[in-house]
């Protein structure tokens, strides 16, 4: 027997998959920020 959403339920579970993409996109881009800081300093004269 399949469970039915209510619209605020479903609406949630966006929100929380939303939230969940942004920090793993907002890691990768601190991270690939920390390694370009870092490069950048390496090259320096």
């Amino acid at each position: 027997m399949s469970q039915h959403l209510t619209s605020e339920q479903y609406r949630q579970m966006l929100v929380r998959d939303g939230d969940r993409r942004f920090k793993e996109w907002h890691d990768r881009f601190l991270s690939y920020q920390r390694q370009f800081h870092r490069e950048m300093r390496a090259k320096r004269p």
